[in-house]
């Protein structure tokens, strides 16, 4: 069986990702990335006798962004193969034609709700009468931490390109939110997490 998990909500397709792979026992798991993926590698574990006849798991993460070669390839190899499970986890949603090119395959998609992007697009200078209710509505939805995880990743990639703000401002936010986070998870924040980032957020776009 292949199983796909896919979509624009990374935090949740990756969790269901793992939590599947911890899932299974008694079997030879080979994990690749798209760093990695040596196709005379996958087939050595495809074609090769376990030593205790264990069923066999090939576990790849974005796949899809190799060429398509290696894609049809390794597809190739599956097709060939018997007692064997693909697991694979695809950091963005799949095309149409992307999620045909395995057969008999389990695909589950993590959608982003619509409200996230709205507050992330929403954080901008002098923006503050729209960023807060957006952001009391994502909280409404249980997304504190995928927020919180986009809004880090997209001041990081300011950084590198064109930010909203001033450089010196996008560096000092990106700073606050990993610290944001970092006493959070120790448990060294005097107040509730919600309420610190939307500080940060009032501070930002008032």
């Amino acid at each position: 069986m292949i199983y796909i998990f896919h979509g624009d909500n990374q935090f949740e397709s990756r969790k269901a990702f793992g939590d599947h792979l911890d899932q299974i026992k008694n079997a030879d798991i080979l994990r690749l990335d798209s760093k990695n993926i040596n196709v005379d590698q996958v087939n050595l574990f495809l074609q090769e006798s376990s030593l205790f006849n264990n069923k066999k798991v090939l576990s790849i993460s974005n796949l899809f962004a190799t060429n398509k070669s290696i894609i049809d390839q390794i597809n190739k190899l599956i097709n060939q193969s018997q007692n064997v499970d693909v697991v694979i986890w695809q950091d963005k949603t799949l095309t149409p034609t992307q999620a045909k090119i395995f057969k008999n395959s389990q695909i589950k998609n993590f959608p982003l709700d619509n409200k996230l992007f709205l507050c992330l697009n929403a954080v901008k200078p002098k923006n503050l009468a729209k960023v807060i209710p957006l952001y009391h509505q994502v909280l409404d939805l249980g997304l504190y931490d995928l927020f919180l995880f986009f809004l880090k990743n997209n001041f990081r990639k300011q950084l590198t390109s064109y930010p909203k703000f001033s450089p010196q401002l996008t560096k000092k936010i990106y700073i606050q939110l990993i610290e944001l986070d970092f006493k959070n998870k120790t448990g060294e924040l005097s107040i509730p997490k919600e309420l610190a980032l939307e500080k940060i957020l009032t501070n930002l776009t008032k």
